[in-house]
């Protein structure tokens, strides 16, 4: 590789660092904590005039999630996922959210920053953001998913759910308030929690009704905040929006079906997806080629669907009932029973 094709890269790569950091972090003063250099040669690095080896390559690119192939031109159609698997245990699920706060919070902090969110379920921050609902998910997952062994054997009980999980579960909530994004939800998207709901109901794993009910009741409230959120195209952690909550939230409803949760973050010159895998894992990858196709593929899938944040009354009114009348008929069924 030429020499100045070989700084170029290390250009480009120290500027997809600096679209994620906050803007009051110092590149340099990152660059002498993470790789144990002095100030003077952090800042021959960034200028290009000593090349990083494929040792700090690799601290900065598992210290910022950045897959080693973003910022080089591969035509193999290869591409690297970091990959995050879940294992059995309240511990493994702890660590996910911790994971997922990491994340937000790098993002939230970007100078630059979006979230596309194709959604085949209730994107996970809506769902936990509210008590009931956000317990009762908690549950399914680490059960019926992950086969927890504290789970086994157990019916849905609240208090099984530790507050800390709740606590940190609205930190993730509150976080993704501030990000400006763009979800894209089908007729089918709220159904698969009613058929959680559902199966659980049907298998005698609610130890009453009243539970049973209440976690209904709790996800149609769910569903009003999204509602209000997306007629005042703004989401908002709690009542009276601060300014930098403003026209934040664009919310489309797509006839075509959406059959992975799919996740687009744009952070300047800087993307990266995050896929679902078997039901709950995550892969993620910032490959140019993979993250610009991905991009393109949603900003078809928008064309396609219909706007129902902001000013489409009739639209969204006749979305938000239509999905809510699943849970309604579950509603009834449970009381009937």
């Amino acid at each position: 590789m030429a020499e100045k094709e070989k700084i170029s890269k290390q250009k480009q790569f120290f500027k997809k660092i600096e679209d994620i950091i906050p803007a009051t972090t110092s590149m340099v003063n990152e660059l002498v904590d993470l790789l144990g250099v002095s100030m003077d040669s952090a800042y021959r690095r960034l200028r290009g005039e000593t090349s990083l080896t494929l040792d700090e390559v690799v601290i900065l690119c598992n210290h910022y999630k950045i897959s080693f192939d973003s910022f080089i031109n591969l035509e193999s159609g290869n591409v690297s996922f970091n990959y995050t698997l879940m294992d059995e245990g309240l511990l493994s699920f702890a660590k996910y959210h911790d994971s997922l706060l990491k994340d937000l919070k790098i993002i939230s902090t970007a100078k630059e920053k979006r979230i596309t969110y194709a959604c085949e379920d209730i994107p996970v921050f809506h769902n936990i953001s509210l008590g009931p609902i956000a317990k009762f998910k908690m549950f399914y997952w680490m059960k019926s998913i992950l086969n927890s062994p504290e789970f086994e054997g157990k019916q849905f009980d609240p208090a099984l759910i530790p507050e800390e999980f709740i606590d940190r579960a609205r930190q993730i909530y509150d976080l993704y308030c501030l990000i400006p994004s763009v979800e894209i939800w089908t007729d089918t998207t709220i159904q698969s929690t009613v058929k959680q709901i559902e199966f659980y109901w049907e298998s005698g794993m609610f130890k009453s009704k009243e539970d049973a009910l209440e976690v209904c009741e709790s996800l149609k409230e769910e569903m009003d905040i999204v509602q209000k959120q997306a007629e005042r195209s703004t989401k908002y952690p709690k009542p009276g929006v601060p300014p930098e909550y403003e026209n934040n939230y664009e919310l489309y409803f797509s006839e075509i079906e959406i059959t992975n949760n799919c996740v687009f973050v744009n952070l300047g010159e800087t993307r990266a997806v995050y896929l679902g895998h078997l039901s709950f894992n995550t892969m993620s990858t910032s490959n140019i080629g993979y993250c610009m196709e991905t991009e393109q593929w949603l900003e078809n899938l928008k064309r396609k669907s219909t706007l129902i944040s902001g000013v489409a009354v009739k639209h969204r009114y006749q979305f938000f009932r239509s999905s809510l009348k699943f849970v309604d008929d579950l509603v009834e069924r449970i009381k009937g029973s």
